[in-house]
């Protein structure tokens, strides 16, 4: 029984370690939004939203991108919903069937994804 129980502890260990990994690489997305934006908007997501006025008083063009940053923030709110929501389908997942098959289901979600898009 001392195999068994030493390839159960390492199966643990590398089920600990490959969450974490996916943790930092995928995590960030929703709880780092806040600085991703800036780079969003200099890669020209939304850009359509901004009107610009032209001052009364000068000549420089004052761009108006209330309407981008509400996109930003409609963004946000939705990935952090869904993130607080597939918690819940997750854990049940986890729960009856166990990390293996789950984590094939969440690989194979955007590879559907795509073929769809395509």
């Amino acid at each position: 029984m001392q195999g068994c129980e030493v390839g159960t502890k390492l199966r643990y260990w590398l089920t600990l370690i490959s969450g974490m990994l996916e943790c930092l690489c995928f995590a960030g997305v929703v709880f780092g939004y806040a600085s991703l934006v800036f780079v969003l908007k200099e890669d020209g997501y939304f850009s359509e939203l901004c009107s610009s006025d032209t001052g009364s008083n000068s000549t420089l063009k004052e761009a108006d991108c209330s309407s981008q940053d509400e996109q930003f923030s409609l963004v946000f709110t939705i990935a952090s919903f869904l993130n607080n929501f597939l918690s819940l389908i997750n854990g049940y997942l986890f729960d009856r069937f166990g990390t293996m098959v789950t984590r094939l289901l969440a690989m194979c979600s955007p590879i559907t994804g795509q073929m769809v898009t395509w």
